[in-house]
C-alpha cells in the first residue's frame, strides 16, 4: 500500500505542479481563517521566503520568473478576501491575465522574507486594473513594481463588484495606466498589421 501512494505522489510531482496548487491552497485557506474579508479599494498582504527554489543561476537573488508565480498567489488571495472570487464563481466568468508589466527595482536576495501588496487601481466595465509591490519586509524597500490588467470572460465589474464594499466610487484612471494602455495599444496596432 506504501508503493501505490508514493507511486501516486511521485507521477503527480511529475505531471503537475504539485508545490503551486498546494501554495495556492495553503494561501487562500490562512487568508479565510486569519484575515477578514475587505473592500475592492483594500490593500491585500501575502508574505513570502525567497529560499534555494526561487533563485536564479547565480543563487544569490530571486529568479525574475519566480516573481510573476508570487503575483498568482497574491492576486488570488486578493480575490478571494475581497469576494471578487465568489462573484465570478456565481456568475460562471473567469478573469484571465491579459497584460503585465513589471519594474524591477532592486533584487530579493536569497534567505530574505518579503510580502506582495496587491491593490485594485482602476476598473473598466470588462477589465480590472491591479497593481502589486514586492517588499522586503527587513527594511520596506519596494524590490518590485507589477501592473497587470485582468480581463473579465462572462462577467462584466458591475457583476463582479455585487454586495463588495466600496465599489461604488470607481477611482480616476491612473496616469501610468493611460500610457501603458497607449503602449499596449501601439504594439497590438503593429501585430495586427503584420497578420
Amino acid at each position: 500500500m506504501l508503493y501505490i501512494i508514493a507511486s501516486i505522489v511521485a507521477l503527480a510531482y511529475m505531471l503537475f505542479d504539485v508545490n503551486y496548487f498546494i501554495r495556492i491552497a495553503f494561501t487562500i485557506l490562512s487568508g479565510r481563517l486569519f484575515q477578514k474579508k475587505c473592500g475592492i479599494n483594500d490593500t491585500t498582504t501575502i508574505y513570502g521566503f525567497c529560499t534555494t527554489q526561487d533563485v536564479d543561476i547565480f543563487l544569490k537573488h530571486m529568479n525574475n520568473a519566480r516573481y510573476v508565480r508570487e503575483l498568482d498567489f497574491a492576486r488570488f488571495h486578493f480575490y478571494d478576501r475581497t469576494g471578487i472570487y465568489a462573484n465570478i464563481k456565481a456568475a460562471n466568468g473567469h478573469a484571465l491575465q491579459g497584460a503585465s508589466s513589471i519594474r524591477y527595482r532592486r533584487t530579493i536576495p536569497i534567505f530574505s522574507a518579503y510580502k506582495v501588496e496587491t491593490k485594485l487601481v482602476y476598473w473598466e466595465d470588462k477589465t480590472l486594473f491591479i497593481e502589486q509591490k514586492f517588499i522586503t519586509t527587513s527594511d520596506g524597500f519596494v524590490r518590485a513594481v507589477v501592473l497587470s490588467r485582468q480581463n473579465l470572460l462572462d462577467v462584466d465589474a458591475e457583476t463582479l463588484f455585487k454586495g463588495i464594499p466600496g465599489a461604488d466610487r470607481k477611482p480616476e484612471c491612473p496616469e501610468e495606466i493611460k500610457h501603458w494602455l497607449q503602449a499596449i495599444e501601439i504594439s497590438s496596432a503593429r501585430l495586427r498589421k503584420k497578420d
